[in-house]
């Protein structure tokens, strides 16, 4: 409730920050880009097209759209560091994204 009105979640939105992530898997653009698929399964959310793929001064972006939502890694691989972004549509679980993405990324 925002002052007085109520609030219903259209999006469900998730953004986490994984660290001590093997340099290696990071810099591994075909399988972070096999991930961010698995994650939309686990999500619910059907890709709208391949994931897009993009290097560039030492970081690695990889985005898969979908129809409700998205999911988006930022990849450091120098600092073993990934930025997660899910988004989907109210009622998935986004939660199940980021469990699949944390799991093929840990150590």
């Amino acid at each position: 409730m925002i002052s007085g009105l109520l609030v219903s979640a259209t999006f469900n939105h998730y953004l986490v920050e994984l660290t001590s992530i093997n340099s290696e898997r990071l810099r591994d653009t075909d399988g972070l880009s096999a991930l961010v698929v698995a994650a939309a399964g686990a999500v619910g959310m059907p890709g709208l097209g391949p994931p897009v793929a993009r290097q560039g001064a030492g970081e690695i972006a990889v985005a898969l759209l979908c129809l409700e939502g998205h999911i988006v890694l930022h990849c450091a691989p120098g600092e073993g560091v990934c930025l997660v972004d899910i988004v989907a549509r109210a009622p998935a679980d986004v939660g199940k994204g980021i469990d699949v993405i944390s799991r093929r990324l840990a150590p």
